[in-house]
This record gives structure tokens, C-alpha cells and sequence, in this order.
């Protein structure tokens, strides 16, 4: 998991005509223009911005089956990055904790949050003091768990806008930090907070179903047993963009 305490880095046609020849220069600069953007345009993307509402129990039928893969080839510092600079000077887990708090920060110069009010969900206890670690951010899918469950086909610059996504709270949440060294990267089926669970259980199936990850057989079959005890809740989902190697 992420810590908190490590500093950010930083066939060809002829041309006939006059009219087909602006067609060509037309394309030559729409090209030059995606270029520019530094996306990898050669890769194909499963892109999809609809935001739909889904049931829980039907959005854990509909995730993808699938064993783990690439285990052995993990590396998070080299293929997830580290948190990038969002607002201004703000890093990803500054804003985190500035959106996520109760009251008002505290922060330095350079965003350097230090005390606010914070609701860990894991536990049910309030934090005041998140300067020294005792609020970390956490992966709801911890990003190995999201390597090895499709992540390792994504482009470079997908997996650092996984590992910084903002624009679905579920995604990174502010939780104690005894509990985030003990769930590692675990899923359900081997780790779940004393208190929550209905919605760790919403966050996590919100977060695999926006970046198009699979479950494993056993992880679904945990999800399941999870939500027939759960309230029977719809999920807003925006899914990801999506560009593979």
C-alpha cells in the first residue's frame, strides 16, 4: 500500500484534387494535434464516460471471472508511479485528506496537510493529527490486486491515473493506518475492517467495475455471501478510460 510519508516525485488513394489535398493536410494536423496530447494513441482503449446506476448484487454477477496473472512481474514504484501533483501543490494524498476532513485543514506552503478532523470507516474512530502517518491513504483495490487483476496489460499512463484517481472518491480513502498495513494487499476473501464491511464491499465492487478488473472465482463468491447481508443498495458508477499496451 501507499506511504504517506514518501516524498513525491516529481490501401493508399491518390490525391486528384485541390479539395482531397486539404483532406490530407486536415488529417496530417489532426494527427500532429493527438500527438501532442502524449497519450499512446496507438493503443486500444475501452472508453466508456456513461455514468450508470447498478444494483450491488447485479454488479458482482457482472464482474469478470478471471485468475490472477503476471504475479511475479509486479513492481508499484516501476509500473503504478507514485502521487503526482493534482492541485496546484497539492499531491494526490493532500487533496485526499483535504477532501475527506471534517473541518478545515491545516496545511503548509507546499500542502503539506497536518491537522483536520478525519472518520476512518475501518474502525470508526476519528483522527485530528494526519502529519506522521497516523492517517493513510488507501487503495480500496490495493494496486497489486489490480496489476493481477488486469492491470498489467494497461499503458504506463493508465496505471498512474489509476493509482491517483480522483475523480471517484471510492477509489482512495482516508483510513487509519494500523488497518492499512494489515490489509496489504489482500482482498476480501482474506481481509476485511471491523467496521464497514457493506461499504467496503460497495467501494470495492464501485472500484472494479469503473477500471474493468476481473474477481477471482473465490472473490466473488465472498462479495456475494458479503451482500446478502448488505442493504440492497444501487451503485452510481463513471467508468475509466481505459488504454492497453
Amino acid at each position: 500500500m501507499p506511504d504517506p510519508t514518501r516524498p513525491r516525485r516529481h490501401g493508399r488513394r491518390r490525391v486528384r484534387s485541390h479539395r482531397g489535398h486539404g483532406r490530407l493536410l486536415a488529417t496530417v494536423v489532426t494527427a500532429v494535434l493527438v500527438l501532442g496530447l502524449g497519450e499512446d494513441v496507438t493503443a486500444s482503449a475501452a472508453t466508456d464516460h456513461r455514468s450508470i446506476q447498478v444494483r450491488v448484487r447485479t454488479a458482482i454477477s457482472n464482474l469478470r471471472v478471471a485468475e490472477h496473472s503476471h504475479v511475479s512481474s509486479y513492481d508499484r514504484d516501476r509500473q503504478f508511479g507514485d502521487w503526482i501533483t493534482q492541485h496546484g501543490e497539492c499531491d494526490t494524498r493532500a487533496v485526499v485528506l483535504i477532501r475527506e476532513s471534517l473541518k478545515p485543514v491545516t496545511k503548509s506552503y507546499y500542502c503539506t496537510v497536518s491537522k483536520g478532523k478525519w472518520f476512518s470507516y475501518y474502525n470508526a474512530r476519528y483522527y485530528y493529527n494526519a502529519y506522521g502517518g497516523a492517517v493513510q491513504i488507501d487503495h480500496t483495490v490495493p494496486v497489486q490486486n489490480a496489476w493481477v487483476s488486469g492491470a498489467w496489460r494497461w499503458t504506463k499512463k493508465t496505471r498512474v491515473r489509476y493509482y491517483n484517481d480522483l475523480a471517484d472518491p471510492r477509489t482512495l480513502v482516508g483510513v487509519d493506518a494500523a488497518d492499512n498495513e494489515a490489509k496489504g494487499d489482500q482482498d476480501p476473501t482474506t481481509w476485511l475492517p471491523a467496521h464497514g464491511r457493506c461499504r467496503y464491499e460497495r467501494y470495492w465492487v464501485a472500484v472494479k467495475t469503473r477500471w474493468h478488473l476481473s474477481v477471482t472465482a473465490a472473490e466473488k463468491d465472498t462479495l456475494t455471501a458479503l451482500a446478502a447481508d448488505c442493504p440492497y443498495r444501487k451503485l452510481t458508477i463513471t467508468r475509466a478510460t481505459i488504454r492497453y499496451r
